[in-house]
This record gives structure tokens, sequence and C-alpha cells, in this order.
């Protein structure tokens, strides 16, 4: 630790901010609803129906193991939520003024 000097101005340390705020926090608006929204659909989903089950129904000359039932499903889970998420996001963003109205 530096001493302080009387007067001595204190130097800033620089903090990394992204160059689009609005957009970050968009994609995490978006992301993280559809992650816990995906683990608590599979949770439920996968309280129910066994994945090797599943597997043997759906791909009979495919053999998924118990782990690999649950990680495709997350992930299949993940994509629709995000999917709604996404479309949820775009639909609540403001339309664009035109440039005539921007000259008034």
């Amino acid at each position: 630790m530096t001493p302080k000097r009387p007067g001595a101005r204190q130097a800033r340390t620089a903090v990394a901010v992204p160059t689009d705020d609005a957009r970050v926090r968009r994609l995490g608006a978006i992301v993280w609803p559809s992650f816990f929204s995906a683990g608590v659909a599979t949770t439920v989903f996968f309280a129910i129906v066994d994945p090797v089950d599943l597997a043997g129904i759906t791909w009979p000359r495919l053999e998924i193991t118990r782990l690999g039932g649950y990680t495709i499903g997350f992930f299949m889970f993940w994509l629709c939520t995000f999917s709604a998420c996404a479309f949820t996001a775009l639909l609540v963003v403001p339309p664009r003024r035109r440039r005539t109205e921007r000259a008034r």
C-alpha cells in the first residue's frame, strides 16, 4: 500500500467496460432466464422420463448413456427457451424512428 500524500491526486484505476452496455445487458437478459428455465424443465422432464428408455424409443440403433441423455435434453430445452427469450427481447425493443421524424 502506498502512503497518501496530502494534496496528491489519486490515480483512478481503469475498469473494463463493454463498449455497448445495452447489448451485453440484453444478452444477459436472454441467456440467464433461458438457462434457468432449461434447468427446471430438464429436472421436471427427467424426473418422469428415463433418458435411456427415451433413447431406445427415438434412436434404437444409437446407444446413449444416461448422462448423455441428460446433457442432450438440457441443451435442447435451453435452445427452446433461448429462442423464446430472444423473440421476446426482439418484440420489446422500440421501433427505430424514420429519418424524416429525426429531422423535425
